[in-house]
């Protein structure tokens, strides 16, 4: 088998290939069909070819030439056909070329096996047998292969200079695969005229189909993309299987003697859990190495869905969503601008006001407010993605005037808003904002995965926004109820300080409450609804909605604490106690938290023996813990220490941490109820602002007290508790 033969397998596997992708992708769309034929007429001729370059006698030969010159014949219209159909060309020229091309292509048919197309075989260089031309076969290169595919290529070169975005790359690779299939068939012909250049450019007629694969997987032509990914996994685990199976029976027959003997049967058995266990981690392997490098946006946006979901779910900050919804979109599209606009309820009609934009005010001409009109109908009832492009199809399309007005104006305001796509915000089934899209960096067009990606964000972004919206309300709502409650109460709160308290207590309480608990549920809103759409799977989305409710649980639970030790002196049980082993036991506790952020805990070894202390070991014990979570929460990298210290009556517990320490502005309010660093929140999110306030209550609860040290922000914290060293106090309380 020489080269020639083997090339036109080649040719004859890929065109099939790549033929029956476009077909199990939509059997009823007329570009697809006509891509359908244009594909097997070549795997038709490369058959007939490759039968023809291995053929022994002059009769093969003939016949072959004639049979794969059906091939060849159809390759030309199907391909013009199948230009026209992509480029939605109807105009009357062309519909008369094709109609002509058709026409002549059957005459040509007619005679393909008379000597008229095929005249005879014969001896051409290295070529046993090389076919000669009959003189329908000059009429037949000119018309056909030069005049039908010559004006499909003019065609496709005159809309490549009128359009842009997506139809401009897909014609792009169009014209790229025009060309090796031209240049690569046209070498065939020299030598039927008895022009001694034998076909070396046969083939590069491969080529187009790789170019053309990559254009529908790069630019949505003919949406294969999933296909693909699907026939690569079936075809490397179908090669494992059958070299497996055909290594076994080599096998078999060099050691046994052949398949079918009891050794055989035997080792067979003996084999077979180890192919089921090979099979199962290929096929694994097999879909990781797609997913990650021959379909890597595919897994890259897996990926952007589910660390956008933990961001979102972690905040409840309307311009903190909205500024990290817009830099997520914009860092992983790539794109040059994105905005975020949304609903002002307080307009009539509605109006959809900027929230958020990525562009750093170079322009200042940016719409800031976007009213009721057809953009905003369209999302408001259809509630999907528009892209752009698409709608300037739909208005090439669309007869109907009204429906082509609608279409222009939307492309037109969305020129106005420099924006490419425009994706609809959406929270219980109604239209609370939009976000723009500019075209990317690139100037690539949006493709199919990227409009996949931008509904799924858009989708949970949407409940994220709402989220926040009403937590916003409910703020809004506690601060005038506190205005209202002010005013009425006005001239009591002067003579009570204690319901100027409580009042404080419910403003921090809804503020904190807000949080610690609408974040959370949020959480589990989010991951429900992912679930529910089929976005996420249920095993790695019920850990989170787990983790969830222990964290309101743990959050209800201090909010009680705190509030039993407000306004009352706390009720404490102390005994003797060794703190030593309390403190150990604490820290064995929290060392798993601590390595978990790749930070060392340990306990500096007292230079003496440690006297017991006098305090209620429970309670001692929380306090303790809550300063060393707190010190490993805070802290990015380095070391945590626990020393001792005496002084006069007192035992002093030091844990230096080499965290974000405390600024001037925070130092006042550091054991508040409720109170936060103003940085605390971008580094440990799930803080309620009652830790240190508890602890604080339990020291002095015991007799003792907390106090801390800090050099200023990221130098570290000192917290220091300070317990009564036990004195014979139980005696002293028996003999009252």
């Amino acid at each position: 088998m020489d080269f020639y033969a083997i090339s036109a397998l080649i040719n004859a596997v890929t065109s099939l290939t790549l033929g029956c992708f476009v077909f199990f992708k939509n059997k009823r769309n007329l570009t697809n069909n006509t891509f359908i034929l244009l594909s097997f007429s070549v795997f038709f001729w490369s058959v007939f070819y490759f039968l023809w370059q291995i053929s022994n006698t002059y009769y093969e030969a003939l016949n072959y030439t004639r049979l794969l010159s059906i091939g060849s014949t159809l390759i030309p219209i199907f391909y013009l056909h199948w230009v026209l159909s992509f480029l939605e060309a109807e105009d009357k020229f062309s519909n008369f070329v094709l109609l002509f091309g058709y026409t002549i292509t059957t005459v040509f048919l007619i005679f393909s096996f008379s000597p008229y197309f095929v005249r005879d075989v014969e001896p051409m260089i290295f070529f046993q047998y090389w076919p000669k031309a009959g003189f329908l076969y000059t009429t037949y290169l000119i018309t056909s292969y030069i005049g039908l595919f010559g004006y499909g290529a003019i065609q496709l070169l005159r809309e490549y200079y009128k359009t842009k975005g997506l139809k401009h790359y897909q014609i792009k690779y169009i014209l790229i695969g025009t060309v090796f299939g031209f240049l690569g068939g046209i070498t065939n012909f020299f030598l039927w005229y008895d022009i001694l250049i034998p076909p070396v450019g046969n083939v590069v007629i491969s080529l187009y189909v790789f170019i053309l694969f990559y254009a529908m997987i790069k630019f949505r032509l003919m949406d294969v993309r999933i296909v693909a990914r699907k026939v690569f996994i079936y075809i490397v685990i179908s090669a494992f299987a059958y070299s497996f199976f055909y290594l076994l029976i080599l096998f078999y027959n060099t050691f046994f003697g052949g398949v079918f003997n009891i050794g055989s049967y035997a080792f067979g058995l003996i084999v077979a859990p180890f192919f089921v266990l090979a099979f199962y981690n290929a096929n694994k392997i097999t879909r990781g190495f797609a997913n990650k490098y021959i379909f890597s946006s595919l897994y890259n946006y897996q990926e952007t869905i589910s660390k956008l979901t933990e961001e979102l779910t972690n905040h409840i900050d309307l311009n903190i969503i909205t500024k990290l919804i817009v830099t997520t979109i914009k860092d992983t599209i790539e794109i040059e601008e994105a905005n975020i606009y949304l609903v002002n309820n307080k307009t009539l009609p509605l109006s959809y006001k900027i929230a958020s934009t990525s562009e750093s005010g170079k322009n200042k001409d940016k719409i800031k407010t976007i009213k009721n009109n057809y953009l905003i109908d369209t999302l408001s009832k259809n509630q999907k993605i528009l892209v752009g492009e698409e709608l300037d199809l739909a208005v090439k399309e669309n007869g109907n005037n009204e429906t082509k007005q609608k279409y222009e104006n939307i492309i037109e305001y969305m020129k106005e808003l420099k924006a490419s796509v425009i994706l609809p915000l959406v929270a219980n089934k109604k239209l609370i904002g939009i976000i723009t899209l500019d075209s990317k960096k690139s100037k690539d067009p949006y493709t199919k995965e990227d409009l996949e990606l931008l509904t799924v964000l858009s989708n949970q972004a949407g409940i994220a926004i709402e989220n926040a919206r009403q937590y916003k309300q409910i703020k809004e709502f506690g601060k005038t109820l506190e205005e209202k409650v002010y005013e009425q109460t006005k001239d009591i709160k002067q003579n009570n300080q204690y319901l100027q308290e409580l009042l404080t207590m419910k403003s921090d309480f809804l503020r904190v409450v807000s949080h610690q608990l609408n974040t959370p549920l949020s959480i589990i809103r989010g991951y429900f609804s992912m679930m529910k759409e089929g976005d996420y799977e249920s095993k790695k989305a019920l850990p989170v909605i787990e983790a969830g409710l222990y964290r309101i649980i743990n959050t209800v639970a201090d909010f009680c604490d705190a509030y039993k030790m407000e306004g009352e002196k706390m009720k404490t049980e102390p005994i003797k106690m060794d703190i030593d082993l309390a403190v150990k036991a604490v820290v064995k506790e929290k060392l798993g938290y601590a390595k978990e952020k790749g930070l060392k805990l340990t306990i500096l070894p007292p230079k003496a023996k440690l006297p017991d202390v006098w305090c209620d070991q429970e309670k001692i014990s929380r306090a303790i813990a809550n300063i060393i979570e707190n010190a490993i929460s805070y802290t990015k990298k380095g070391a945590i220490e626990i020393s001792y210290k005496t002084i006069k009556d007192m035992l002093e517990v030091s844990i230096r941490d080499e965290g974000s320490g405390i600024t001037k502005e925070d130092r006042d309010k550091i054991f508040q109820k409720f109170s936060r660093g103003e940085k605390a929140p971008s580094i440990h999110p799930d803080g309620s602002g009652l830790g240190l306030y508890i602890a604080k209550k339990i020291a002095e609860g015991n007799g003792g007290d907390i106090t801390y040290e800090s050099k200023g922000e990221n130098k570290g914290t000192i917290f220091r508790i300070t317990i009564p060293i036990y004195k014979k106090q139980d005696k002293k309380i028996k003999r009252k």
